[in-house]
């Protein structure tokens, strides 16, 4: 299955992310898009969607964090996306958020 979901602008923070990360458990997901540009999310939302890499069926992923607080740790919690075991396609934009060096 596909899933491609626009949730730009709505402000659901960490806690509406955290709600998303429930997708790790849908056995037939194989592509799923989400476009969280500005809804405030930071480093707690970025550690709850990291959890996909537990998605069973998980082949490609695309999260679009456009403007919004994830810093350096957040960054380091989307690199653990790599460990997922059958995802050969990921697509991150963290543009504008507050990665700083340490999470480039």
């Amino acid at each position: 299955h596909t899933l491609h979901l626009n949730l730009w602008g709505n402000n659901i923070g960490d806690t509406g992310v955290q709600a998303l990360a429930g997708f790790k458990q849908a056995p037939s997901l194989h592509t799923l898009q989400l476009n969280l540009c500005v809804n405030k999310v930071g480093d707690i939302g970025a550690q709850a969607l990291a959890g996909l890499k537990e998605a069973p069926g998980l082949r490609t992923l695309h999260l679009d964090f456009y403007k919004n607080n994830v810093g350096a740790i957040g960054a380091e919690f989307f690199a653990g996306l790599k460990e997922a075991p059958l995802l050969h396609t990921l697509h991150l934009n963290l543009g504008y958020n507050k990665l700083g060096d340490n999470g480039a």
